[in-house]
């Protein structure tokens, strides 16, 4: 019997085979490089119900996800440090919007409030740098190799196949139906081909003669210490820089990056460096409104490729080219959705009932 074959060995792709081995046809994964190597392990593996522009159907994703999580992190199978997010404002425009979002997060059941400037100080930050803060208590990190290992060992253990260092070079497609796809190792058929590959999930489509506007933009890090322990809770601002904490003495510093009108398609393979302009973005961030992590130091840095949609929701499920599914364009949030996807699209896969108003949602037609 011909299996489903899932290109892309990260948290959606991980997740995915592991939703799939239950079911009655086979299930191969194909990895390029390592399990988890691409975007998933360059995130800051934030799990967010907060939402700066609050969606009711992105919320029921993240619950759905949270869903799977939760009995995981209790069992200690997981692990996952409950930081809370605090969403800052700077102005009072912002500040208007930020309660406007606390509003709508707390009617759709998640706990948020707003915090005075006066507030912000316990968490770390100048409050006369600051107009105040959304405040999103529950949500925290999760370690992004530890969950892709354990749905890609639970997959494993249930008979699935997992090809780490081996690159789907084609997808073959006859008659508009998908067929196989092409490896180093040779021709493998498939009855079904999932386009998880994260930023390669353009190259993927373009094999298969798929058109989706995925586009591509940079997220720099840097990993900031200091010698004395601290706290720091998830802290954004609305020009997309943020921070979080790290453990006991360590602070994550990052950008969302370019918004998808400014984005364009990358090749995931290039070598990237932060750039000395991002060091002095945060340094000066830092100095204007981050006083907890002053005199912290520079102790590493990478940088990740996301891949973005122009709506920010993910693209899921059916292509144009029959029994070709995609999972891609998540848009950073692949940790927080990545369940939830995957327990979608193997529904849809098996041919289950599926909610309908979640499936429109997704729909990857939707941008023809």
């Amino acid at each position: 019997m011909d299996p489903v074959v899932i290109v892309g060995g990260g948290i959606v792709g991980a997740n995915l085979a592991y939703r799939l081995c239950d079911r009655s046809r086979p299930v191969v994964l194909y990895e390029r490089d390592a399990l988890g190597s691409g975007t998933t392990g360059d995130s800051v593996a934030i799990f967010v119900r907060h939402q700066s522009t609050p969606d009711r159907l992105s919320h029921a994703l993240r619950e759905r996800a949270w869903e799977h999580y939760e009995p995981l992190v209790e069992d200690g199978t997981l692990s996952f440090e409950r930081i809370g997010t605090l969403d800052v404002a700077r102005t009072d425009a912002e500040l208007a919007d930020r309660r406007e979002a606390t509003e709508t997060l707390s009617e759709f059941g998640v706990e948020a409030s707003m915090l005075e400037r006066e507030a912000l100080a316990d968490h770390g930050l100048d409050p006369d740098a600051v107009a105040g803060a959304m405040w999103t208590p529950n949500d925290g990190y999760l370690d992004p190799a530890e969950i892709v290992q354990y749905y890609a060992r639970e997959a494993a253990d249930a008979g699935v196949d997992v090809e780490t260092g081996t690159a789907v070079t084609d997808v073959l497609v006859e008659d508009g139906s998908v067929v196989g796809v092409e490896t180093a190792d040779g021709t493998r058929s498939a009855a079904a081909v999932v386009n998880a590959a994260g930023p390669w999930a353009p190259t993927v489509n373009d094999m298969a003669g798929v058109s989706l506007p995925f586009r591509h933009n940079r997220g720099p890090v840097v990993v900031l210490g200091r010698d004395e322990p601290f706290s720091l809770p998830f802290v954004q601002f609305g020009d997309g820089l943020y921070v979080r904490g790290e453990g006991r003495n360590q602070a994550f510093a990052g950008n969302f990056g370019a918004s998808y009108d400014e984005a364009g398609k990358l090749d995931p393979t290039d070598a990237r460096s932060v750039g000395h302009e991002f060091y002095l973005e945060v340094g000066e961030r830092i100095e204007e409104a981050i006083p907890r992590l002053g005199g912290a130091e520079v102790v590493a840095d990478w940088v990740g490729v996301r891949t973005l949609t122009p709506d920010g929701v993910p693209a899921v499920g059916e292509t144009a080219v029959d029994d070709l599914y995609v999972a891609a364009g998540m848009n950073g949030l692949g940790v927080t959705v990545a369940p939830a996807i995957g327990e979608f699209l193997a529904r849809r896969i098996a041919g289950e009932t599926v909610d309908p108003e979640t499936a429109s949602y997704l729909d990857p037609s939707r941008f023809v």
